[in-house]
């Protein structure tokens, strides 16, 4: 059995693994001058560079192989580790190749020195996790859509009752807060006479009479405003930095659309209309006031003859 204590063989030693790093390693390994030149590279890196064997990449920088914006971001790192003689270890690196190829690395860089302990360089690893980023990403765009579907209506596509509870919570959260008076307002939809248009259509018909609305609803509201169906016949919208009569134009808009278009259905055309009710926020109101107040300016517009809007 060979004794690797014996300085001879010990140098034998760190040839051979030396040699194992350069061959086998699946992380690449590089070692580069103060220039940020290369003057040493493992199969991997070389491999990664599209260079036949390390040699063919000596003397050469990342300004070679990669975009400007990377390599200068590479050299100035180097620059930093030579300084101060400090490694940067774990670095998420994203290297972007054109509009649809990204690729993501984990390096480390450290100070290179010479048998004085001279920083001559800098030397570092790292692997490819662009397969990990991917799946990460698309984990995140799942979880996202899941959390989309969590929130929205399948029948009308607009928010569902559990986020409008969600979204008036944090409202009232954020503008309890607000030093500059600024408000938001709430609007409460009502379909008029529901079984009526169920009894004379047919249930599938008042299906799409709800998506009628609701469609009129988002086509008439801001960016910024979000619409919801609360329930069978019910909607909401929350519409943020407006005042009363802003809001109240928004309502009315939505009202008068709704009443003044035929709604095309299965082999005829039909006719609905809505009444709401605008309540607006002010401050040390609780959820359960505000909602109260739009049900009752809702109620009111049913009261005085419906298609309408109280505030």
């Amino acid at each position: 059995m060979v004794d690797y204590k014996d300085p001879l063989n010990r140098d034998a030693l760190d040839k051979i693994c030396l040699e194992t790093i350069r061959k086998y390693s699946s992380d690449t390994v590089f070692f580069k001058d103060k220039d940020s030149k290369f003057i040493w590279n493992s199969a991997g890196h070389n491999f990664q560079l599209g260079a036949k064997a390390g040699e063919c990449l000596t003397g050469k920088s990342d300004f070679d192989f990669f975009p400007k914006e990377f390599a200068q971001s590479a050299r100035e790192t180097e620059l930093m580790i030579m300084a101060t003689g400090q490694p940067v270890v774990d670095v998420l690196e994203e290297l972007t190749l054109d509009d649809d190829t990204v690729r993501y690395f984990l390096a480390s860089k450290y100070p290179l020195y010479d048998e004085e302990g001279t920083i001559i360089g800098t030397w570092g690893t790292s692997k490819d996790i662009t397969r990990i980023k991917t799946l990460e990403k698309e984990l995140e765009a799942s979880y996202a859509r899941l959390q989309n579907l969590a929130r929205v209506d399948d029948l009308s596509g607009l928010y569902n009752r559990r986020y409008f509870y969600e979204k008036l919570d944090k409202m009232i959260s954020i503008y309890s807060e607000r030093p500059d008076g600024s408000t938001f307002n709430l609007v409460f939809i009502d379909v008029d006479d529901m079984n009526n248009v169920n009894e004379i259509y047919g249930q599938p018909n008042g299906d799409n009479f709800l998506r009628f609305i609701a469609t009129n609803m988002l086509s008439n509201t801001r960016n910024a405003d979000t619409c919801f169906r609360t329930g069978g016949d019910e909607f909401a919208i929350v519409l943020p930095d407006i005042e009363k009569l802003g809001a109240l134009d928004i309502a009315r808009k939505i009202v008068e659309a709704i009443a003044s278009s035929p709604v095309v259905l299965e082999g005829e055309v039909g006719k609905i209309t809505i009444s709401a009710g605008l309540a607006t926020y002010e401050k040390g109101m609780d959820i359960s006031e505000l909602l109260s107040l739009a049900e009752r300016k809702l109620n009111k517009s049913k009261r005085n003859g419906k298609n309408q809007v109280s505030f």
